[in-house]
Formats: C-alpha cells, structure tokens, sequence
C-alpha cells in the first residue's frame, strides 16, 4: 500500500519576504554557473576556509554561518561554483541561499514529515486448540518498523510511533527522509501481500488392501497426465507432497478408488503476509470434552509469488468412555496431528497425509489435508 507523507518545516516562525534569487537556487546565474573551479584538498580541511577559494576572481561573496565545522577531501575538476557548492554541502548537511552577490552557508534546518501507516494495530497469538501447544505471536509491525525507520536516521533525527492514528513522524534532514520513505513502501509492500487459502479437510477409510495407508502412486496415476508430484519437508514426519493440480475434484475421485471418501471441512481463509490465521470447527459438551478440526498456518507471499507456508492441522476425535477409581466415565480422545512447511507457487495443492487411526471395526482411515493458495492482488495493481 502506498505511504502517504506529508511535509513541514520544523521551525514554527512566520515566513518572511525573501529576493527570488533566495527562493529559486535554480535559476541561471552568471557566475555560479559560468565560472568553473578546480579542487583537490590533500587531507581534511574546513569547509568554511574552501569557499572563499571557491569564490576567488569573481565578485560573489560567501558567509558561513558561525557554527560550521564540517570538513571536505576530495577532488573537483573544472566545475561550476554551482555544482562545487552542491557536492561539497550536501553530504555535510548544509545549505545555502543566494541574495544578490552573496552566498550565505548555513545548516540545513530538519524538516518533518508524518507517514500513515495502513495496517493495523494489533498483537495476535496462534492457539492451534484449546488443549494444544500455543503458536508464536504474530510479527509486531509498528516495533519493527520503528527499529528499521531509526538505524536510517541522522544522529540529529528523531521519530515517534503513534499506534493509536497509524501515524510515523519523522524529523531529519531531506536526504534521510526519502530513505525512510523508500523503506516504509517497501515495508508495506511485503506486509499487505494476501493469499487465499482453499482448503478440504477429508478422512478416507481405507480398503484393507490399503491398510498400511494411501498409495500416493496410484493417486497421481489416476489424476491428469500432467499431474506432478513434488515431495516436501515434514516436522512432523507424515507424508507431505506438492501436486501440479488446482481441481480438488480430481483428487477427491482419485482416493476414492482406494476408500469412502467424506469432507469433513471445506474452509477458505484469506492469510496475510506472515500473519498466523485459524480455523477452528468443534463440538462440545458438558464434560468440556471437545471434537475439533484445527487448520492453523502462518504464510509468507513473496514479491514473483511464491508462497511459503507452515501449516498445522490438528483433529481431535472422542474414540471411547473410561471408568476413573471412582467411578467416573471419562472420554478418551484421539489426536491426529501434523506441522508441516511447505514452499509452492499458484496452481499447485499442498497434501498433508498419513494421520492413521484404527476405528472400532478394525477399519483404518487415513486424514487428509489439500491446501491451494491464490495470492490476492491489491485493488489496483497488476
């Protein structure tokens, strides 16, 4: 998103009339601009003793503000006064004005610039369940990018935070205000990227010919032929792979030759760039015993399109009563779960798979997970 600044000078005196030689700096003049120097000072020397070399032969006079210290090496050819002031100052954080003959040089005064800054304020934490670990905390933008704003800083700038208004004031010189600038939209740019998730939460109770799990072989086989299958990194250690496919419906007809396929979630979640996000569906009762499907994931969108993901998926099933010493029934509960990080681009479904359990009757089946991110484009770009 674009950052809009806006810019006032830092000193709060009323403004007074000044020649138009002092206000345009940029229009022609005889000598600035016709007569050429040569510069090539050994070591360090005062900038205050350079300009009046600067000027020699000419009838322009130079006066240097009291409290310039600065000093200039370097080596200038046979050019301008103009351009001579220019290269020599502006690195220094000084400035100048013209008024008839006379060349004043001056600190460059500080000027502040307010920055909006479009995302919102908050501090969010990834709870994958209730009975679960907790995820990290989500990134704290305004801290970061407060700490990125002020290593650009002068040791004369300042800057100050307001979450409350979205707004970043900062106060330095011009040059060290369009670095900031350049920063915070390419900040922006990263942090407001979206993808939309679309993702099937399915359990495939499996044939006893494929007990042992999916035969992932005979899946792709069954898919279109230009189906690809990419294997990819596991925390967790369950079989995760990158289809080359966008059609959820292939794939549903494809397990089903190995299974009674049912969906038992079809959720779509829009994630923003490294923001975790949940989906959460659960049954409850008295006991605060809870059935529950958890798809937790954090992605990042990079600038070609490339989506990282860890995705978490987690589900939750009572499975049977047992009797405490007292004489209490308590449920027993079983939990299928996977972490997972995936790296793949639009048009390719993620499948996390092999969380097997065994049912009353003997029966295996197998969960499923198929996730296709689409990245979202801001309203306007291309």
């Amino acid at each position: 998103m674009p950052i809009r600044g806006q810019q006032t000078s830092s000193a709060a005196a009323p403004l007074r009339p000044m020649p138009i030689t002092q206000l345009d700096l940029k229009q022609p003049h005889p000598e600035l601009d016709r007569q050429r120097v040569s510069l090539r000072p050994a070591r360090p020397t005062p900038i205050r003793d350079l300009l009046p070399i600067i000027v020699r032969g000419t009838r322009l006079s130079v006066i240097t503000d009291p409290s310039i210290t600065q000093t200039f090496v370097g080596e200038l050819k046979n050019v301008t006064i103009r351009e001579a002031l220019d290269v020599i100052l502006e690195p220094s954080g000084l400035d100048y004005s013209i008024r008839g003959e006379v060349i004043r040089v001056f600190p460059r005064e500080l000027e502040t610039r307010f920055f909006h800054i479009d995302y919102v304020s908050t501090q969010r934490t990834s709870n994958r369940s209730t009975s679960h670990v907790t995820g990290t905390d989500s990134p704290d933008v305004y801290a970061e990018l407060a700490e990125g704003v002020k290593s650009l800083l002068s040791p004369d700038g300042r800057m100050n935070v307001d979450r409350t208004a979205a707004l970043l004031r900062v106060t330095d010189r011009p040059s060290r205000l369009a670095r900031v600038e350049q920063y915070l939209d390419a900040v922006m740019q990263r942090v407001t990227r979206q993808v939309q998730i679309d993702a099937k939460v399915i359990e495939v109770d499996l044939r006893d010919e494929f007990s042992a799990g999916i035969d992932w072989r005979s899946v792709i086989a069954g898919l279109a032929p230009n189906a690809t299958q990419t294997p990819t990194a596991s925390v967790s250690g369950s079989p995760t792979l990158i289809l080359n496919v966008s059609d959820f419906t292939a794939v549903l007809k494809a397990l089903s030759a190995q299974g009674d396929v049912n969906v038992l979630a079809s959720p779509r979640i829009i994630a923003t760039n490294n923001e975790p996000v949940i989906m959460r569906a659960a049954t409850e009762d008295t006991r605060s015993v809870t059935d529950s499907i958890v798809l937790s994931l954090t992605a990042q969108i990079s600038a070609d399109g490339l989506i990282h993901m860890n995705v978490n998926p987690s589900v939750t099933e009572r499975t049977s009563l047992t009797r405490s010493s007292a004489g209490d029934q308590t449920p027993l509960v079983t939990v299928r779960e996977a972490d997972t990080v995936v790296r793949l681009r639009q048009g390719e479904t993620v499948v996390i798979a092999g969380l097997i359990r065994e049912r009353t009757d003997r029966r295996k089946s197998d969960l499923v997970i198929l996730l296709k991110p689409t990245v979202v484009n801001p309203a306007g770009s291309r």
